[in-house]
Order: C-alpha cells, then structure tokens, then sequence
C-alpha cells in the first residue's frame, strides 16, 4: 500500500496514531520515545507494510522540515549567553571528550573496512549524547541542580553547538566533487554562520521593536522567526552550504531577541509534531538504499557484523567519557565522584545521531548508503538501554575507573565552575569578534553578487549598488560596536599612561 492511493490527511493521522502508539509502549518500558517513532517509520515503511516510501514527497517534505524545525529549534535553546556561560572549563572538557571519542568511534569503523567519509560520519555520531533524554532523566531524578549536572549540560551544549558546525562543514565538503577548492567552502562556511548570526540578532531587535510598538503579538514574532530562519537556511544552501548552518544559527540569533523564550515556546509544539515525521522518516530507511532505491536485507552475518560494531561504538565511548572526565576533570573543577556522574551522563545517544544520518546519508554511495541508518538506530538502542543501569551502578563504575590519576590539578572535594571576564580582555574581544564580523560580511556580500540573478528577485537597482546597500546596513552595527570598543581601549591605556607619568613626576 502506497501513500499515494491515500488521502495525505489519512495518511497524516495513520502516521502520528501509529507512531504515538509505539512511543507511549517504549515510554512503558523506561526508553527515550524516539525509539517508538523509528520502530513505527520502519513497520510503515518498506520493508513490511509497505505504506510509506523514503522517496515519496509526503516523507521527504515533511522529514526535510522536521530536520529545519528541529535544528532551528535547538539554535533557539541555547542563547549566546548560556554559551559563554558554561565557562572556559567545559569548553576544554567538552572539546577533550569530542575527539577521544571521535578518534574511538573513527578507529573502530575504518578498520570495519568502512570508506573515509563513512567513518568521518561516525565518529560524530560517537559524541552526540542526547540532551533530551539526559534532560528527562535529571528532572526525574531531581537532579537538575547537581554540580555535576550543571557541568553535564553545559558539555551537552558545546558539544551540540560544535557538533552542528562539524556536521554542516561535513555536509558542505561531502557535496562537492574533489576539484572544489576545500579552503574557499571553509572561509564561506565560517564567514556566512557569522554573519547570519549577527544580520539575524541585530535586524530581528529592530523587527521585534517595531511589532511591539504596532501592537502586534509573539505570533508575528514566530511566524517572522520561521521565516527569517528558512530564507537563511536556504541561503546556505545557494552559497553550497549545508542547510544545518543556516537552520542552526538563525535559532541560535533569535535567542538573543527579547522574544527568543515567546519563540521557544510557540515552536515548542511545532516541534514536537515535526519530530515525529522526521524520525518516522528515518524509521523508512532502516535497510533501504537510497543509491537503488529498493530495500537491501542484510544476511543473518552481516546483521551480527553491525551489532558488533554499534556494540563496541558504544563501549568505547563509554570508555573514553570515563578516561577523559577521570584525568581531567580535576582540572576544570569536577570532584572524582562528580567525574564519575558527568561520564555516565554522556552516554545515552538520541536525536542528534538521527540528524547526523539523515544529513550525511545523500553524501553516501553504494551500500554503505543503507548501513547508515542500521549503524545509527542500534546506537542509540544500545547506548539508552546502558544507560539507567550504569547510572544505578555508578559506585562500580566509579571503582573501575578510579585507578586513573587525576593530571594537571588535584581533583576538588566540591566540583566547581570558573568564569573570568577582565575588562580589557572583554573590550579586546569586542574589538576583534566585530571587525571580524564586518569582514564576514564583505564576504558574503561578494558571494551573494555573484549569486544575486539566481534569486529570481527584482533589483531596484545594479548588482553593484544593491549588494553595497546590504552591506552596509548590515555591517553598521558592528562597525560602530568596533569603534566604541576601540575608543574604550585607547582611554584606558591613555589613563593608565599619565598614572605613570604622574608617578614619574611624583618621583622626580
């Protein structure tokens, strides 16, 4: 049975009664609900009933919005302030624990015999702990303000926020043949994420103003958000970028809007609705392969070899989060009981794997384009399932991994976060980050003249004046913040030179 002979709202409703159907059973048995969705995907899809196609239009629409809403939203969860403050010393755990586990999660799949990309794409999913299922589970347990909570969070966010930029950067590079020139996707990419991010937060202060000021609602808010956040999505993808950046970081701008909590809440549902599209999507290519489009059912030794692999993914994660919290946690303020909690905390993997797949799936060839998705589904299945039960045995788990010596600083009684914000070491960085802002733009500028025609939009004047135009309303801001920085800085230096002259006088 085909979606096709079914009226699309019929074919709605089967969808999200059966899915929700299957979240509720696996939500019985202490699981993450996602685990329900794909289940419900892949018994619709082809493999068994036959009723949904990875290829047809309902599922890849509404799997390619699910995929927009989701990474918008999760740019909207965390402002830029809650990424500054989670501190100097998540970034270096956060950082640490990424490429152990990603060098992990590469070794295991190139020696399988998997292709470079393929491995690349794994060594990712290694990583991508589930921020929601780590969320539930600290509500639950009233855990929510335990330092070592607050420590896991806080890696959850970098490693989310750094882990969408190495997604998209994959992607880009993935896209394009070999004769592309690597180092011009890398400049485009990091100079179009910077200058969305400050074009969207400052531009949408002046859109929110005059909304409010209009007596308008957090209803235009929203709809103006989801909008701003697919033009610049789809920007991304006319300057052969990944659709992530764009999605990501329009969010991820719009947090810092007075609105960005109004926004949260109204795409909140959306949200939820979305996902189980886009996981039931996933579920549909579980065996299948896009390259041939038909279904490819591994034999019974091919089964047990991917098994294998999301097993031993799994326990050498597990492995690395322990080894890196134990000796470095004493260095970024984690007591070795808490290093014990934060290492069990980053071991469920979820939605984000989900994203990895989907996003990395049409860069993949031949059969690997259908082990993708098996790979990603038994590690999330597995890493859930290990979970609660290392948590409950955490004492154990503590006692395994306690022979491990602390390096660089004795590990605290009490864990504890640093932050350090020195006055001109601030001006400095505002100084830097908003000259760097307007070289972006220029930037972009340059690529958006070259791709101006193909936007199929009436210029009220030439290329030449339309693109200075966008230029420079979009780089005043951080000029002016530039030179008030500066100004700033040479003040403090001019007051701080005739404190010596005067002590000098003063002397003499």
């Amino acid at each position: 049975m085909s979606t096709a002979s079914v009226l699309p709202l019929e074919a709605l409703g089967i969808i999200i009664i059966l899915a929700i159907g299957f979240s509720i059973f696996v939500k019985k048995t202490g699981q993450n609900a996602v685990l329900g969705y794909i289940i419900a995907g892949f018994l619709l899809g082809p493999m068994f009933l036959g009723f949904l196609s990875p290829t047809d239009p309902l599922v890849t629409g509404f799997s390619e919005l699910g995929l927009f809403i989701l990474l918008f939203y999760l740019g909207i969860e965390m402002s830029l302030k809650d990424f500054l403050k989670a501190g100097s010393s998540a970034i270096g755990l956060a950082v640490l624990d990424m490429t152990a586990c990603a060098a992990i999660g590469f070794s295991i799949a190139y020696l399988a015999g998997f292709s470079l990309f393929f491995s690349m794409v794994i060594a990712i999913m290694t990583f991508s702990t589930s921020t929601a299922i780590v969320a539930k589970f600290a509500f639950d347990r009233g855990l929510i303000q335990h330092n070592a909570m607050k420590h896991a969070i806080s890696l959850l966010i970098l490693q989310d926020f750094i882990g969408i930029v190495i997604l998209g950067f994959l992607t880009t590079f993935s896209a394009h043949s070999a004769s592309s020139d690597p180092l011009g996707l890398a400049i485009a990419a990091i100079v179009f994420t910077v200058a969305a991010f400050f074009a969207v937060s400052r531009l949408s202060r002046l859109v929110e103003n005059w909304l409010t000021k209009n007596g308008f609602g957090h209803t235009e808010i929203t709809l103006y958000a989801l909008g701003v956040g697919l033009i610049v999505a789809t920007l991304g993808t006319l300057l052969g970028l990944s659709m992530a950046l764009g999605a990501y970081f329009a969010g991820f701008a719009l947090a810092e809007t007075r609105s960005g909590e109004k926004i949260k809440k109204d795409v909140g549902f959306l949200r939820e609705f979305m996902l189980v599209f886009f996981f039931v999507g996933f579920g549909t290519l579980l065996f299948f392969n896009p390259t041939t489009g038909s279904i490819q059912i591994p034999e019974i030794h091919t089964l047990a070899f991917l098994g294998g692999i999301a097993l031993l993914l799994a326990i050498g994660a597990i492995i690395m989060h322990a080894v890196v919290t134990k000796l470095f946690g004493g260095a970024f303020g984690l007591s070795r009981e808490d290093s014990t909690i934060v290492a069990i905390l980053l071991v469920p993997l979820g939605e984000f794997v989900v994203i990895i797949a989907t996003s990395a799936l049409p860069a993949l060839h031949g059969a690997e384009s259908a082990l993708l998705a098996p790979i990603a589904f038994l590690l999330i299945l597995i890493t859930v399932i290990l979970f609660q039960p290392l948590y409950n045995l955490r004492h154990l788990h503590q006692k395994v991994f306690d022979f491990l010596p602390t390096l660089f600083a004795k590990a605290p009684e009490h864990s504890n976060i640093h932050e350090h914000t020195p006055f001109t070491i601030s001006q400095l960085k505002k100084f830097g980050g908003n000259i760097f802002v307007v070289l972006c733009f220029a930037w972009v500028t340059v690529l958006l003249y070259e791709t101006l025609p193909s936007f199929g939009v009436p210029l009220l004047y030439s290329r030449e004046v339309t693109s200075f135009i966008i230029f420079c309303f979009f780089a005043f801001y951080p000029v002016y913040q530039a030179s008030k920085a500066f100004k700033h800085l040479l003040l403090h230096a001019l007051k701080k030179e005739r404190k010596i002259l005067r002590k000098f006088a003063y002397k003499g």
